[in-house]
C-alpha cells in the first residue's frame, strides 16, 4: 500500500508543483506581521480562499482581539481526530518584501516567512488535496493561528480546545535537516524593577539610593538560577536605568528570558524569582512575569508518536530522526494538556527569523507525502 501511495504521490507532485509554488508565493507576498491586525485580516482572507479552493472545505474564522483564527475539518463525522497546527503570522515588519522578496533559485525558495512557517500551511492544504482520493477513516482538522510569534495570547484557548478533542497533534513548523521535534523548552519572561532614591551625584550623593547598583547585583543573582544539568538557561537580555550621569539613579530594571525543559524546572524558576530580595534593604524590588509557554517535554506520549511517524517514514523511503530544541511553539500548549504532539513536520530549510530564511523545494514537497501518509495510516 505504501508503494502505491508513493507512486501516486509522484504523479500528484508532477501535476501540482507549479500550483503549490504559486500559492506559496501568494501567501508569502501577503505580509502578515503579528503586530498588524490589518495585514492579518488581509492574509486570512487569502487563506480562506485557498482552503476552500485547494481542499473543497469551507474554513471557519474566529475573530479574537481583531485577529482571525482559521479552522477547517475534513471527514468530520469519522472521529479519532488528528489536528494539524499552523500559524500564519511572521516576525517580519510590513515592507520587508522590498528588500527580501520571494524568490526561487534552483531548489531554494526564499522570502519572509517562507520557512517560518507559511510553507507548512501550503503543505497541509495540498496533503488534504492528495488524500481526497484515499479512504480516510478519521477526521482531520487544520487550525491556523495569527499570533504564535507573540506567544499566542489570542489563540491559546482555541489551540487547547482543539487539542483536547484530538488523539494526536502534528505541528507544521519547519525543520532544519528534516528532524522532527519531540521536545521544546518552555519559555518564561520576567521583569525585575528596582526603586531607589534620586539625588545630585556631586552635591549630596549620600542622600541617594542607587538603583543601578542594586540591579547589577540582582543580575548576578538571577544568572545563578540557570542549570546546565537540567537544561535551564537564563538570559538577562535588557537592562534599563538612570536618567543622567550626574543623578544617582532612582530606577533600574532588567528583562530576563528563561528556557526550561521540564515542568518541575518551570516551578523552580518561578519560585526563585518570587523569592528575590534586594541587597540594600532601602530598595523596593518588584518582580513580574512567569513561564508563559509550558515545556513540551520529551515524554513517552510524544516519543511514541514520533516512533509511529518514523515507522511510516521508513515505509515510504523517508527516514526521519528526533531532536529537542530550545525554541517554543504552539505545540508546547498541546503537550501540557497531555495530548501526544510532534513538531517540525513542515518544510525543510533554515534561517528562521533571519534574512537567510529559505526552504529546500524538493525536500519540502516530499514532506507532503510524509504528512499525508501519517494522516492516513497513523494508528
Amino acid at each position: 500500500m505504501f508503494n502505491e501511495m508513493s507512486a501516486r504521490f509522484s504523479e500528484f507532485v508532477h501535476t501540482e508543483k507549479d500550483s503549490i509554488l504559486s500559492d506559496l508565493r501568494k501567501l508569502v507576498e501577503s505580509e502578515s506581521p503579528s503586530t498588524s491586525p490589518d495585514h492579518l485580516v488581509r492574509t486570512a482572507e487569502i487563506l480562506k480562499e485557498m482552503i476552500n479552493r485547494i481542499t473543497g472545505v469551507s474554513a471557519t474564522v474566529d475573530l479574537v482581539d481583531k485577529k482571525p483564527i482559521l479552522s477547517a475539518t475534513y471527514n468530520d463525522k469519522a472521529g479519532n481526530n488528528i489536528l494539524i497546527l499552523c500559524h500564519y503570522d511572521t516576525v517580519w515588519p510590513a515592507g520587508t518584501l522590498s528588500r527580501f522578496p520571494f524568490q526561487i533559485h534552483d531548489n531554494i525558495c526564499t522570502g519572509p516567512g517562507v520557512f517560518d512557517m507559511k510553507s507548512g500551511i501550503i503543505m497541509s492544504l495540498y496533503a488534504m488535496k492528495f488524500l481526497a482520493s484515499f479512504p480516510v477513516k478519521r477526521s482531520i482538522s487544520i487550525l491556523i493561528t495569527p499570533d504564535e510569534e507573540l506567544g499566542s495570547e489570542a489563540s491559546k484557548d482555541l489551540i487547547i480546545r482543539w487539542a483536547r478533542k484530538s488523539s494526536a497533534v502534528l505541528v507544521l513548523e519547519a525543520s532544519e535537516k528534516g528532524m522532527l521535534k519531540v521536545g521544546r523548552k518552555g519559555v518564561g519572561t520576567f521583569k525585575v524593577e528596582a526603586l531607589g532614591r534620586a539625588s545630585h551625584a556631586g552635591l549630596n550623593p549620600e542622600a541617594g539610593i542607587n538603583a543601578i547598583s542594586e540591579i547589577s547585583k540582582i543580575i548576578q543573582d538571577v544568572e545563578k538560577f540557570a542549570s546546565m544539568e537540567h537544561g535551564t538557561t537564563v538570559n538577562v537580555g535588557i537592562v534599563r536605568g538612570g536618567t543622567r550621569t550626574n543623578v544617582v539613579p532612582e530606577t533600574a530594571e532588567i528583562e530576563v528570558d528563561v528556557r526550561v525543559k521540564t515542568e518541575s524546572e518551570s516551578r523552580r524558576i518561578e519560585d526563585l524569582f518570587k523569592a528575590l530580595k534586594p541587597h540594600d534593604s532601602r530598595i523596593k524590588l518588584s518582580v513580574t512575569g512567569g513561564v508563559e509557554r509550558p515545556p513540551m517535554e520529551r515524554n513517552d506520549r510524544n516519543y511514541e508518536l514520533f516512533r509511529k511517524v518514523q515507522s511510516i517514514g521508513k515505509e515510504i523511503g523517508m527516514p526521519v530522526e528526533a531532536c529537542e530544541v530550545g525554541g517554543a511553539s504552539d505545540g508546547n500548549f498541546v503537550s501540557a494538556e497531555g495530548v501526544p504532539v510532534i513538531d517540525g513536520m513542515g518544510a525543510v530549510g533554515e534561517g528562521a527569523h533571519s534574512i537567510s530564511e529559505r526552504i529546500q523545494i524538493s525536500e519540502t514537497l516530499d514532506r507532503i507525502l510524509l504528512l499525508a501518509a501519517t494522516l492516513l495510516y497513523l494508528q
